[in-house]
C-alpha cells in the first residue's frame, strides 16, 4: 500500500501562515556569486530585518484564530559554547493527526522556492518522533517532487552516515538535517563537538556543531514542549538559527504563535476521528480502596492526593481528596469500617509513597482494594466487541478500511512474562476474543487463531530481551528497535490479508508514532502525567485510510473509542485541565469526548427507507455529476484589470528603512539600559530598487495560485495577458513589494475566474453506476448530545422524532438551531411533508471551490396535489453576502449541480428557521 496524499485547505494555510511572516522580511545579500543559488552555501548572507518580521507578525495574527501581536518576541540565551544568541521564534499548534509533518516539510520547501533557503534542521527529541519523521520523508518524497518540481532536495539523519558532511557541504539542492538533541546537547560527550580527523570535512569549521551553525539553517522543532529546559534552549541556540519554527499539538510556550488548529476546531471540521471514551472503574476487590495520584508540598509539608471510596447520602463514591501525615483514613472516608486502622505514620520521597501505621505502603500510582485482572478482563472484552462491531460497520459500507486495536500496557512483563511465569494478558486475549466472537454471532469454527491476530512492540536489548522504558536517553536504543519495526510495518499493518489486528505496546510509545486505522485504544495502566492522555488519544486521531491508501472522512465511521481503567468524568476533567495547562482555558477549549454510555444512536428508519416515497426522491437526486467550465481566457484580464480587489495595492508601501531614536540612558555601573520599547520608530530611506532586477511576476503570481487554499492553474500566456492588462498604476505597484503585489494579484485572479466560471459552468451526470447507493449514505450512527451546562442552548445536539412522523430517521442531528427549528416545521406539517431527511455530510457535490453538502432533502405536496422534490439549504441569513466567500460559492454551483437533475426536477434553494411553508418555493434569490 502507498499513502495517498493531497493537498488540504487547513495544511495550506498553516503553511501561508509561516511562509507570509517572511515576505519582505527576508533579503539575499548581494554579495552572492554569479551561477551559485542563494543559500547554496548557508544562509550567512541572509538578511532578516526584524522591524519587516514584526509588521508581518501583527498582520498575520490579526488574520489568524491566534491572539494579536505587534511585537516580537525573541529567545536570547547563551549557547552551549558560549555565545549570546538572539532567534526569532514562530510556533505552530496543530492537533495531533491533522499532519503536522507533513505541513513542515511542505514548509520547508515552500520557503525554499519562494527565498532561496537551503538549510534546514529538523529538531526531535525522542527515537520516536525522529522515526516517524523519517517516514513522512520517505512517503511524500514523490509527492513533493510532484508539488514543488523546481526543489530538488535530499536528507538524512545526524550521526548517519555522510548526513552531516552533506549538510554542511555547497549545494543548491535543499538540505534537510534530521537531529535528535540528545545528540547535541552534551558537549563534553556529543560525536558532532568532537574535532575531526580530516577538517576539510567541515569545511573551515572545527568540528561538526560549528559546521552546522556556519550554515545558520532554519531549525524546524518537533514537540518543543520537550525542550523547554535551559539545557535543550541552549543547544538550540547553539546550531546558530536564522530562524526556530516550532510545531507541536501541545505546546507549553507559546512563541509569537502564528497558526492555531486545536482539537475543537478540528474535530468540528472533520479532520480527526471522533472521541468516544468507556470508562470502566474499578470494582470491590474485597478490601479497602486507595490511589496515590501524588505527593506535593504545601507550606513546606508535605500532602497527598489520593483517590478513596467515601460514604455519601446516595451511597459509597469514590472521590479524590487531599491527606495530610497522621490523617486517618475512616474519618476521611465518613466511617467506612474497610479502612478502619489506616492511620498516615509518615510521607517518604524516591520513591514517593505513604507509609501507614501498621507498616502497610502504598507507592505513587499504585492501587490497592480491587483486582487489576478482573479490570484488564472486561477493559480488553470491550476494545475487542468494539473493534469487530466496527469492522462489520465498515464492511457493510463497503469502505475496504481494515481496523486495528492498540492495548498500552505498563509493565512488559505483564505481556511477556518473566523466567518465573508467563505474562497474563495474551492468554486473557485469546479467551476473551473467543467468547466475544460468538457473542457476536459468529460460528466458533470460523474464529480465526487468536494468537494470529495480535502482535506486540516493546523496546529490547539486542539479545531479544524486552524492558520496560521510561523514554529517557538512556533508553533510547531499546526503544528505536521498537519504534522502527512499528513504524516500517505501518502499510503491512493495514493490509486486510495480514491478520494482525491487536496491538500491545509499552507506556512510553507516545509522540512519534500513529497508524490512521487505530479505533480502539485499551489502557490497560493509569494514564496519569500531565499530557499523557491527549498524547496518546493522539495515535489513533488521524482519518482511516482504505486499501489503496485514501482517507476516508465519513464521520459515522470515523470514531476512535478509548476504553480507560477511570471513570468518564475523571477521564474527561484530567484531560481538560491537560488542555488548560497547554493554554487552552475557555478560549481554546478541546473537543468534548463523548460517553458510550450516554451516545444516543440514530438509526434509519426501515418502512421509510423502503417506501415509494423514499424512492423516487432518492431517484431525483441521487446522481453524482462532473462539471465543465467553457470559459474564454480572453475576458479574463478585462474582468481582472476591473477587480475591486486590486484596491488593496493602493495601500502597499515600498519597504524602507526603519529609523529608531531613543535617549541613552544608563545605570550605576554605566551601562546603557535604554529598552526596546522606550525607542521612537519611523520609516526611513525607502529601499532603492534602482539596477536591481526585478523577479520573473508571471512566475510569482503561478506560485501564489497553486500555494492558495484553492490551487488553481492557467497558462503562462494566460497570466502574462492579465498581468498586462492591469491599469498601469497597478503594474508600477510591483516593484515596492513584488511577493506580496503577486498575492493580491493572484487574489483577485481566482476570485474573478471563479466567479466568471459560475456563467460558464455545467454539471453532466456520471454513469448510473457511480451514483450515490442509499445504504452507504444513509447509515446508522451513534452521536452524543453535548451536556447542557448552566441551563444554556447547545448550538448542536441531537433530537428525537415523533413517531409515525415523515423523518427518514428516529432522531434528527441538528448543527444550528435554524435547523433544529427547520426540523420541527417539517414534523409539524404532515399533511404536505410527506418524507424529510438530513442529508449525511458524505452525500457531497462538486464544485471548483470544494465539496459542498446540502442539508436536507424533502418530498412535499403542495395545494395542487403536485408533489415536489426539494433540496434546502439551511441558513440564518438568505444573504449570500453575508457568508464567507467560498461558502457562498459552494452554494452558487450547487444551484447549477441540481438543475441539472436528469431523472426529473430536484427544486434547490435556501431557507432559515423561520422561512415556514416558503420551503415549497424556490428561493429566487439562490444562485445570487
Amino acid at each position: 500500500m502507498k499513502f495517498r496524499f493531497d493537498d488540504q485547505p487547513h495544511q495550506a494555510s498553516a503553511i501561508a501562515a509561516v511562509v507570509d511572516l517572511f515576505e519582505g522580511a527576508l533579503t539575499v545579500s548581494a554579495s552572492t556569486r554569479i551561477g551559485e543559488a542563494p543559500g547554496s552555501n548557508g544562509h550567512a548572507g541572509f538578511n532578516l530585518a526584524l522591524g519587516t518580521l514584526a509588521d508581518n507578525l501583527k498582520a498575520i495574527t490579526s488574520r489568524e484564530l491566534v491572539p494579536e501581536q505587534a511585537s516580537l518576541e525573541l529567545l536570547e540565551v547563551e549557547d552551549l559554547l558560549g555565545h549570546d544568541r538572539s532567534v526569532p521564534n514562530f510556533s505552530v499548534e496543530m492537533e495531533t493527526g491533522t499532519g503536522k509533518t507533513y505541513v513542515y516539510i511542505a514548509t520547508a520547501l515552500r520557503m525554499a522556492e519562494l527565498y532561496g533557503l537551503r538549510k534546514f534542521v529538523i529538531l526531535v527529541h525522542s527515537v520516536a518522533i525522529r522515526a516517524g519523521v523519517v517516514k513522512t520523508l520517505e512517503d511524500t518524497a514523490e509527492h513533493f517532487a510532484s508539488k514543488y518540481p523546481g526543489v530538488k532536495y535530499h536528507w538524512g539523519v545526524l550521526g548517519e552516515g555522510p548526513a552531516l558532511s552533506d549538510f554542511v557541504e555547497p549545494s543548491s539542492t535543499v538540505q534537510i538535517l534530521v537531529a535528535s538533541v540528545q545528540a547535541i546537547d552534551k558537549p563534553e560527550s556529543n560525536a558532532v563537538y568532537q574535532s575531526a580527523e580530516q577538517p576539510q570535512l567541515w569545511s573551515a569549521a572545527s568540528n561538526g556543531i560549528n559546521g552546522i551553525a556556519e550554515q545558520r539553517p532554519v531549525v524546524i522543532i518537533d514537540e518543543p514542549q520537550n525542550m523547554a529546559t535551559e539545557l535543550r534552549r541552549r543547544a538550540l541556540a547553539t546550531l546558530n538559527p536564522l530562524t526556530a519554527l516550532r510545531y507541536s499539538a501541545t505546546h507549553r510556550e507559546h512563541f509569537n504563535l502564528v497558526h492555531r488548529l486545536g482539537p475543537k476546531e478540528a474535530s468540528e471540521a472533520g479532520l480527526v476521528k471522533r472521541v468516544f471514551v468507556k470508562g470502566i472503574v474499578a470494582g470491590d476487590g474485597g478490601g479497602p480502596y486507595l490511589r496515590l495520584k501524588k505527593l506535593r508540598s504545601v507550606r513546606k509539608r508535605i500532602v497527598a492526593d489520593v483517590v478513596l471510596d467515601r460514604a455519601t447520602r446516595s451511597g459509597t463514591q469514590r472521590v479524590e481528596t487531599v491527606l495530610q501525615n497522621g490523617s486517618d483514613l475512616f474519618d476521611e472516608s465518613e466511617g467506612l469500617d474497610a479502612y478502619k486502622g489506616m492511620r498516615i505514620d509518615r510521607f517518604e520521597r524516591k520513591p514517593d509513597r505513604i507509609v501507614f501505621d501498621g507498616g502497610l505502603e502504598l507507592r505513587l500510582g499504585q492501587e490497592i482494594g480491587v483486582d487489576p485482572l478482573a479490570m484488564w478482563r472486561d477493559q480488553i472484552r470491550y476494545t475487542i466487541r468494539q473493534h469487530l462491531e466496527q469492522q462489520d460497520r465498515l464492511d457493510a459500507g463497503d469502505y475496504d478500511v481494515k481496523v486495528l486495536s492498540l492495548f498500552f500496557v505498563e509493565h512488559v512483563a505483564d505481556y511477556i512474562g518473566t523466567d518465573e511465569e508467563p505474562g497474563v494478558l495474551p492468554a486473557m486475549f485469546d479467551e476473551i476474543y473467543r467468547v466475544e466472537w460468538q457473542r457476536a454471532g459468529r460460528a466458533p469454527e470460523e474464529c480465526p487463531p487468536p494468537e494470529s491476530l495480535r502482535v506486540h512492540y516493546f523496546p529490547s536489548t539486542k539479545t531479544g530481551i524486552f524492558k520496560d522504558t521510561k523514554g529517557n536517553a538512556s533508553d533510547a536504543e531499546l526503544e528505536l528497535r521498537a519504534y522502527d519495526e512499528i513504524i516500517a510495518n505501518k502499510e503491512l499493518l493495514l493490509a486486510r490479508d495480514n491478520p494482525r489486528a491487536f496491538i500491545f505496546s509499552h507506556s512510553a510509545l507516545r509522540e512519534g508514532w500513529d497508524n490512521p486505522n487505530v479505533f480502539q485504544v485499551g489502557f490497560l495502566r493509569h494514564t496519569r502525567s500531565d499530557l499523557e492522555r491527549r498524547q496518546q488519544i493522539g495515535r489513533g486521531l488521524r482519518l482511516p485510510v482504505n486499501g489503496s491508501g485514501v482517507r476516508v472522512a465519513d464521520a459515522a465511521v470515523c470514531r476512535l473509542t478509548l476504553v480507560v481503567d477511570e471513570s468518564f468524568a475523571e477521564f474527561r476533567d484530567a484531560l481538560n485541565l491537560e488542555y488548560e495547562a497547554d493554554g487552552g482555558g475557555r478560549t481554546n477549549p478541546g473537543p468534548d469526548p463523548i460517553n458510550v454510555d450516554n451516545e444516543v444512536w440514530v438509526r434509519v428508519r426501515a418502512d421509510k427507507l423502503a417506501s415509494p416515497e423514499f424512492a423516487e426522491l432518492w431517484k431525483r437526486i441521487r446522481y453524482k455529476a462532473t462539471y465543465r467550465v467553457a470559459l474564454s481566457p480572453e475576458g479574463l484580464p478585462a474582468a481582472v484589470a476591473a477587480s475591486s480587489h486590486l484596491d488593496a495595492m493602493n495601500y502597499m508601501e515600498r519597504r524602507a528603512n526603519v529609523v529608531q531614536e531613543g535617549e541613552l540612558t544608563y545605570d550605576q555601573d554605566g551601562q546603557v539600559v535604554t529598552s526596546e520599547s522606550a525607542l521612537a520608530r519611523d520609516s526611513g530611506e525607502a529601499i532603492r530598487i534602482i539596477g536591481r532586477r526585478i523577479p520573473n511576476l508571471v512566475r510569482l503570481v503561478e506560485d501564489q495560485l497553486l500555494a492558495g487554499k484553492f490551487p488553481m492553474q492557467l497558462s503562462r500566456l494566460t497570466l502574462r495577458a492579465i498581468l498586462l492588462a492591469l491599469p498601469g498604476r497597478f503594474q508600477r505597484r510591483a516593484m515596492d513589494d513584488p511577493l506580496r503585489w503577486a498575492r493580491l494579484v493572484a487574489d483577485a485572479i481566482r476570485v474573478t475566474t471563479v466567479e466568471a466560471m459560475l456563467d460558464h459552468v455545467s454539471y453532466e451526470a456520471l454513469p448510473e453506476a457511480d451514483w450515490w447507493q442509499a445504504d452507504l449514505v444513509f447509515l446508522n450512527e451513534a452521536v452524543s448530545p453535548p451536556a447542557s451546562r448552566g441551563g444554556d442552548d447547545p448550538s448542536y445536539g441531537v433530537i428525537p422524532a415523533p413517531a409515525g412522523g415523515s423523518n427518514l430517521y428516529d432522531h434528527t442531528v441538528y448543527d444550528s438551531h435554524v435547523e433544529r427549528s427547520f426540523s420541527q416545521q417539517m414534523e409539524n406539517d404532515p399533511s404536505r411533508v410527506k418524507l424529510f431527511a438530513k442529508l449525511p455530510r458524505r452525500f457531497k457535490v462538486g464544485t471548483p471551490v470544494g465539496e459542498y453538502s446540502p442539508d436536507w432533502a424533502l418530498l412535499v405536496q403542495n395545494d395542487e396535489e403536485e408533489r415536489l422534490y426539494l433540496v434546502r439549504e439551511t441558513k440564518d441569513t438568505l444573504n449570500l453576502d453575508d457568508l464567507d466567500w467560498d461558502e457562498a460559492m459552494r452554494i452558487r454551483f450547487a444551484t447549477r449541480h441540481f438543475s441539472a437533475a436528469p431523472n426529473g426536477p430536484v427544486d434547490y434553494g435556501r431557507v432559515t428557521g423561520q422561512s415556514g411553508f416558503n420551503i415549497y418555493s424556490t428561493d429566487p434569490g439562490a444562485g445570487a
